[in-house]
């Protein structure tokens, strides 16, 4: 049985469940899928954390890639609400609107982690729709580093914004799957706090004045 750490998820994710047997079944599975895996995680291994009957979690959710689907949605549903202002030119408005959305991505990690292409191979529909929210978020930070340019926030020259935005990719992406297996004791608010401040690093010399304060300033906390 996978453990369940404390303060799994952040306040505004954790939130967004209510004590209704979905909900649990629903928080439980993307706990669980984020500290192991979508494809290692059994519906009994669900049913039982979240003190349920195999039954009753088929009941609401069918199979795992239900419970995907309903992950992706609210993935979705919260990006959309940090994002509201992002074409935002204050630096304030657009750290802080880049540090929620990493929260977000953080909570729902496993999606953009894990490899669905065996476990999704006969669900065609499933499959196409987590490499379409990977999609999206790779198309995010790119703009992101973009937007930032633009309205000197950051001070890239125009032919290293693409390297830079490839390079803020990779390092996320993979610390999505390293942050863990390093620091296996470590807690998750640690976890993405380290996984924000190597993303800062590769930033920091191209970083305005009041932006690179703010920055510091949210990894302080």
């Amino acid at each position: 049985m996978i453990e369940m750490v404390s303060n799994p998820l952040t306040a505004r994710t954790a939130q967004c469940f209510s004590s209704k047997t979905k909900d649990r079944i629903l928080k439980t599975s993307l706990v669980l899928f984020n500290a192991g895996s979508f494809q290692t995680v059994t519906t009994a291994m669900i049913a039982q954390q979240a003190d349920v009957l195999e039954g009753t979690l088929w009941y609401h959710f069918p199979s795992k890639k239900d419970m995907l689907a309903a992950h992706i949605a609210l993935l979705q549903s919260l990006f959309e609400k940090e994002n509201t202002r992002a074409h935002s030119v204050d630096p304030a408005t657009v750290v802080r609107g880049i540090f929620q959305s990493y929260d977000v991505i953080w909570d729902f990690r496993y999606i953009l982690r894990d490899d669905f292409s065996v476990a999704l191979k006969s669900e065609q529909g499933a499959l196409l729709s987590a490499q379409a929210v990977n999609q999206f978020l790779d198309q995010w930070t790119a703009g992101r580093v973009l937007h930032s340019n633009q309205c000197g926030i950051l001070t890239l020259p125009a032919e290293s914004i693409e390297s830079t935005a490839e390079l803020i990719l990779l390092i996320g992406r993979y610390w999505l799957d390293f942050s863990s297996k390093k620091y296996p004791d470590a807690g998750q608010a640690e976890l993405r706090k380290r996984g924000l401040t190597h993303i800062f690093n590769v930033l920091e010399p191209h970083l305005e004045e009041e932006a690179k304060n703010l920055v510091l300033e949210l990894l302080d906390r």
